[in-house]
């Protein structure tokens, strides 16, 4: 028992520089959350001053961070200088790593988007940014080939009066500057902010259907009406027939 509450703790202070400098200045006391022999507790306060220490806690959180970079580039370029101070919140906060990485990314967009609407993250562009590259993250996760067969499938057998579903390969993300501007501003790391890209409404539409991701304007009233079916509200006809016309809706 006391071995594997060694390694929790060793685990522990890899994750987490605040509990290796409360060990060095509180010595063992900092260490009373674990079941520990006095020579674990030696040990412990020894590798918590060791340069192997603090180069196993920078490993650590390049490895933690490593993912989500490469999965939300323009997120974490529109945090620019505050992506240390937003990672070591998080990491403070989410202690431990969920199985896999979608669990990581959707519990740091979810953290995300609580500290901007708390108003502690107000950087330009940086909320909607976050939802087309969730946005796009989430429909990439999809086999595409299995799940256009699923559609047709479904399609093929539903009766006529079959309720409507969101298309799987398809989602919707909201832009207040020209998207296309910002999407090549983005790419090209381009400083903000994006002046050139005209202020305005725009939705965009996220198609995974064909072989190449597609990014392609949506009008505002087939967005919304796509939204609310994606969040379950029933739909009158007239919202539901653009969403059908398009293929963005497929009979259940």
């Amino acid at each position: 028992m006391s071995l594997a509450q060694f390694q929790r703790a060793m685990a522990d202070m890899a994750a987490r520089p605040a509990l290796c400098r409360r060990v060095l200045d509180e010595g063992h006391a900092a260490l009373a959350a674990y079941d520990l022999t006095p020579l674990e507790l030696r040990r412990l306060a020894s590798a918590a001053d060791q340069r192997g220490m603090r180069m196993n806690c920078m490993l650590y959180r390049n490895g933690r961070l490593s993912p989500l970079v490469s999965q939300l580039p323009g997120t974490f370029h529109v945090l620019g200088y505050r992506l240390r101070e937003v990672a070591e919140a998080f990491w403070a906060e989410n202690p431990r790593v969920p199985r896999g990485v979608p669990g990581e990314m959707r519990r740091f967009a979810a953290f995300l988007r609580r500290r901007i609407s708390e108003g502690a993250l107000d950087e330009p562009l940086l909320a909607e940014v976050l939802d087309w590259e969730m946005e796009t993250y989430e429909l990439a996760l999809l086999p595409p080939e299995r799940t256009r067969e699923s559609v047709a499938d479904a399609a093929a057998r539903a009766r006529p009066d079959a309720p409507l579903r969101p298309h799987p390969l398809v989602g919707v993300a909201r832009f207040t500057r020209e998207p296309f501007a910002v999407v090549r501003a983005l790419a090209e790391k381009r400083p903000l902010p994006y002046d050139h890209a005209a202020p305005g409404e725009y939705h965009v539409l996220v198609d995974f259907r064909g072989a190449q991701r597609g990014l392609a304007p949506l009008d505002a009233a087939v967005a919304a009406a796509f939204r609310a079916l994606r969040a379950g509200q029933p739909l009158p006809p007239e919202s539901a027939a653009p969403l059908v016309e398009q293929g963005l809706a497929v009979a259940a």
